[in-house]
């Protein structure tokens, strides 16, 4: 999906369908690419070329996936004024359910006609396995 941001309240459309997983990036600016999931929830954003945790993007980012598409806030990451994006969807299966598949529980929405799944877990600090939803060994 390609948009141009506005600085404000923006919402994408033309998705087709509500998306469970949104990867983004600026295609005019250099920024870093913005991840979001319906497991973990809007405004928590993943950047895949950090490795910093998990941020808390509250009151600017990702704040509602749509049954067309999503909506960004007021950040210039996902959405500043007159910038160009790119943002690939994924759906899944919603914002999840528990999965007790393996040793570790987890939280898993998945897709198993595209296999596709996003999965959250607390980590024990004991080695396990952790469930993903799709029924068969992931290739």
């Amino acid at each position: 999906m390609l948009y141009t941001g506005n600085g404000s309240t923006n919402a994408i459309t033309g998705v087709g369908f509500q998306p469970d997983f949104v990867w983004g990036k600026s295609r005019s600016n250099a920024t870093s690419n913005f991840l979001y999931d319906a497991v973990r929830g809007v405004y928590k954003r993943l950047i895949s070329d950090s490795t910093a945790a998990e941020t808390d993007e509250t009151g600017g980012g990702l704040s509602s996936f749509n049954s067309d598409g999503f909506t960004v806030q007021a950040n210039s990451t996902e959405n500043g004024n007159t910038r160009t994006f790119v943002a690939w969807n994924w759906k899944a299966n919603g914002s999840g359910s528990t999965n007790t598949a393996g040793t570790i529980s987890a939280q898993v929405s998945a897709n198993t006609t595209s296999g596709f799944s996003v999965v959250t877990y607390t980590g024990s600090g004991s080695n396990g396995t952790v469930g993903h939803g799709l029924g068969v060994a992931p290739r």
